[in-house]
Parts: C-alpha cells; sequence; structure tokens
C-alpha cells in the first residue's frame, strides 16, 4: 500500500470512478441523491494505474463546503487510503477559504470514523430521497466540522501546508 499516491482527478479517471462507485452503491448519477459529479473537485488514490480509491468535495459557499463520494476498493481498506483522501479535499477545500463543511453519511461506522478523526460533530438527519449508499438505511446523517480549528490541529503536528 506504500505505492499508493494521491493526485487530482482527471478526466480520464471518471470511468474507472463510476465503476468503483457500484462497490459502495454510489453510482446512480445522475440521481436525487446527487445531480452529477464534478471531476475537476476530486482526488484519486492510484496504485501505479489501479484506481485504489477516490473522493470528492463542493463549494456551497465562500465559507462552506460539502464532502461527496469517498470509496476506497475493498482491497485496500484498513491502510489510511481513505483518511489521507478525506485529508487531501479538506485541505483543498480550506485553501479555497472553506471554514465549515458538511457530510452525509449513512453507515455508523463511517459516522464515527468522521467523528473520532476529523472532530465531526452530528447536527442533523436528512431522510434519503433515492437508493444510495447502504440500502438498509432510510436516513443520511449530517455532520460538520470545523475546518480552521482542524488545520491549526494539523499545523501542530507538524503539517503547517494546508
Amino acid at each position: 500500500m506504500a505505492n499508493v499516491r494521491i493526485r487530482k482527478a482527471r478526466p480520464d479517471d471518471v470511468p474507472a470512478i463510476m465503476k468503483l462507485l457500484k462497490v459502495a452503491n454510489m453510482h446512480y448519477i445522475p440521481s436525487p441523491e446527487m445531480a452529477d459529479l464534478d471531476w475537476h473537485c476530486y482526488f484519486v488514490a492510484m496504485d501505479g494505474d489501479r484506481l485504489a480509491g477516490f473522493s470528492g468535495y463542493k463549494i456551497l459557499s465562500e465559507v462552506r463546503g460539502k464532502t461527496q463520494l469517498m470509496v476506497v476498493r475493498p482491497a485496500y481498506r484498513r491502510h489510511g487510503i481513505g483518511y489521507r483522501l478525506h485529508e487531501r479535499r479538506l485541505r483543498a477545500m480550506a485553501g479555497k477559504g472553506i471554514k465549515k463543511v458538511v457530510t452525509n453519511a449513512d453507515r455508523p461506522e463511517t459516522i464515527e470514523w468522521y467523528k473520532k478523526h476529523f472532530g465531526c460533530k452530528q447536527i442533523g438527519k436528512l431522510r434519503k430521497v433515492h437508493e444510495f449508499g447502504d440500502p438498509g438505511m432510510q436516513w443520511w446523517t449530517t455532520l460538520e466540522m470545523d475546518v480552521e480549528r482542524w488545520a491549526a490541529g494539523r499545523a501542530g503536528h507538524g503539517n503547517p501546508r494546508i
């Protein structure tokens, strides 16, 4: 897993991203849950020529952003790739002046992961309008994160670059 590199997505990554989305039942794009996938705001984790995972984001306003889709191929899970992908999109949003980031998640283990590793706080629930993610869950849990606080904490750990 040491050879996995994170980089900005390119247009030719989109077919592999769409294929990997099927693993997480998030490939219904466009749909009422997600209108489009703007590859300009995505990062990919590459193991040579193989897509190991990806993550994206969307800018909502001058100070608010939203995470969009993150999937790591099952064989690559539990190696920190999701953490690195999320960190990369947070740095991208922080670099654009984003102060707060919202995430919707449906799997309890994912919700706890965001809380534990990134200080996300639960701020609400949102009923799903289409089958997306875990089909057994009818609600998205909405989480919010203070990006400035996170960035300040990262600077104290030898990573001053946002």
